[in-house]
């Protein structure tokens, strides 16, 4: 057989990478998942997933506006009265809002009018974010999982295809047999061969904890524990497996064949001179390593390859799934990607374990070993960031103008207009902290979901305007008897004609 080196065991250096491992998600989730998948470009499907979040939640947008230009055409009717309750209740805070509130009755006008409209609205996004954010996790993660196969099949591609080992039962699909010492078979190019080895094992009581004696020392005793080694007859396949045939459990271990690797190792392999300098010193220990190394830039490579053709960048942005900011990486570190990935993931069996338990750091190492520029190089550079921030004042701004009278009177003191000054601030800074912990993605779809909510503020402010505009203008001719320069100014030539006929 030659010289053995472990592969895959518990507490191994390095090893074959669990599969099919996800976080979960919910329907909205998996919405968000059939829409992005679905297109050739993750910053597009972004892009359409939050295009069909607003058109969901438009008809909500358009019935607020349209009701919070009625309440502003109320307002206007009620502005010589609130002027006056302004000035006789100025400094009495508490009796002017008492009085606003009778006259808010007496005219009709519900301060919660417009708002339910954008209760549910705001609802239905906060939900649907959710949603969204789950995904990202859940996509950040498939990323890695993808990666971990390409790893493992190229890996693999050197190794043995047996048949899976149980312990005897009715199945004609996989290997079924009793332990006997010493026995070996071959069965489609495939070696199986049966033997033991004796260790040392704890002794365990009824709770499954170590039996300690006097002075504390564990208890052991001598342990003869059966295994099948599974070997290919194709000595250029250096990977093959054992199973450990313990009464409790069975277990598969990889291993590697350190003679067959090298026997198949191409001549201008970059690790051949190196390989053949221990060989020729007669360093086991060394062709352990350098076999250990060779295995993992074989899996390594294949990752590399994967994670290139499966572009996750858009535009300047190297990994959507990272924040958009330079002292971020495309490839992170294994803490960053630990806090950034749900820690507890549910795996092909639909077990659930914690993610340091399936996917450690020195996996991950080895997983990323060949992205050496992806873990320097700075994801993206603010612009996302200042953007979408940009664009929320924008839109703050052009809302702040729709309801200036109504801000401006819910107050005694003006303290309401005062407040909005305050929340056009407030809220971009709030958004500027999310930003700079989430994903350029959540920054993609932001800057996406203000420049709609722009559009259809200044659509409905336009063609409601021209519904309203004559229900304003004769309130307030109704109320002041006179026109304000702003009527004025749309109709400068029949002014003018007026004035040559008297």
């Amino acid at each position: 057989m030659g010289t053995l080196t472990t592969l895959l065991q518990a507490g191994a250096d390095f090893s074959l990478l669990e599969e099919g491992y996800k976080v979960g998600l919910d329907w909205l989730g998996q919405f968000a998942r059939v829409i992005i998948e679905n297109v050739p470009s993750i910053g597009l499907g972004i892009i359409l997933f939050t295009l069909v979040l607003k058109a969901i939640t438009l008809p909500f947008d358009i019935y607020q506006r349209y009701k919070m230009r009625k309440q502003n055409l109320i307002m206007h009717e009620m502005r010589g009265d609130l002027e006056k309750l302004q000035k006789q209740y100025a400094n009495d805070k508490n009796m002017y809002n008492t009085k606003m509130m009778e006259l808010y009755k007496k005219n009709g006008y519900n301060l919660l009018g417009a708002c339910l409209p954008m209760i549910i609205s705001l609802v239905i996004l906060i939900v649907a974010f959710q949603g969204f954010r789950a995904y990202s996790q859940y996509a950040n993660l498939s990323m890695f999982e993808n990666m971990s196969s390409a790893y493992n099949a190229a890996i693999l591609e050197h190794g043995v295809d047996g048949k899976d080992y149980h312990l005897p039962r009715e199945d004609d699909d996989a290997l079924s047999l009793v332990f006997e010492k010493d026995v070996s078979f071959t069965e489609d190019g495939v070696v199986y061969t049966m033997f033991s080895i004796v260790r040392s094992q704890p002794v365990l009581d009824e709770n499954g904890d170590p039996v300690r004696d006097g002075n504390g020392e564990i208890v052991t005793q001598e342990e003869e524990i059966p295994y099948l080694r599974v070997v290919s007859a194709d000595d250029t396949r250096f990977v093959f497996y054992e199973y450990s045939l313990r009464a409790e459990r069975v277990t598969r271990e990889y291993k590697l064949d350190v003679d067959k690797l090298y026997a198949a190792l191409p001549s201008d392999a970059p690790v051949r001179a190196a390989f053949d300098e221990a060989a020729a010193a007669g360093d086991g220990a060394k062709m352990e390593d350098l076999s250990r190394e060779y295995v993992v830039s074989l899996g390594s490579s294949a990752a590399k390859a994967w994670y290139e053709e499966h572009d996750a960048g858009f535009l300047w942005i190297k990994n959507v799934w990272y924040p958009d900011v330079s002292y971020n990486h495309p490839i992170p570190t294994y803490s960053e990607f630990r806090q950034q990935v749900s820690a507890t993931v549910t795996l092909s069996n639909g077990e659930r374990q914690n993610l340091a338990n399936v996917f450690n750091e020195k996996q991950y190492e080895n997983l990323t070993s060949q992205l050496v520029e992806e873990k320097s190089q700075p994801n993206g550079y603010f612009i996302l960031i200042i953007l979408s921030i940009g664009l929320m004042v924008l839109s703050q701004l052009v809302m702040m103008k729709s309801q200036k009278d109504s801000n401006k009177y819910q107050t005694v003191d003006g303290q309401g207009a005062r407040t909005q000054k305050v929340m056009l601030v407030v809220m971009p800074l709030i958004y500027a902290v999310f930003a700079f912990m989430y994903s350029a993605a959540f920054s993609i779809y932001m800057c996406m979901s203000s420049i709609v909510a722009l559009a259809v503020t200044l659509a409905t402010n336009f063609f409601l305007g021209r519904v309203f505009r004559k229900k304003e203008e004769e309130a307030i001719k109704a109320q002041y008897g006179r026109q304000y320069e702003w009527m004025k100014k749309d109709r400068p030539q029949n002014d003018g004609k007026k004035k040559r006929k008297k």
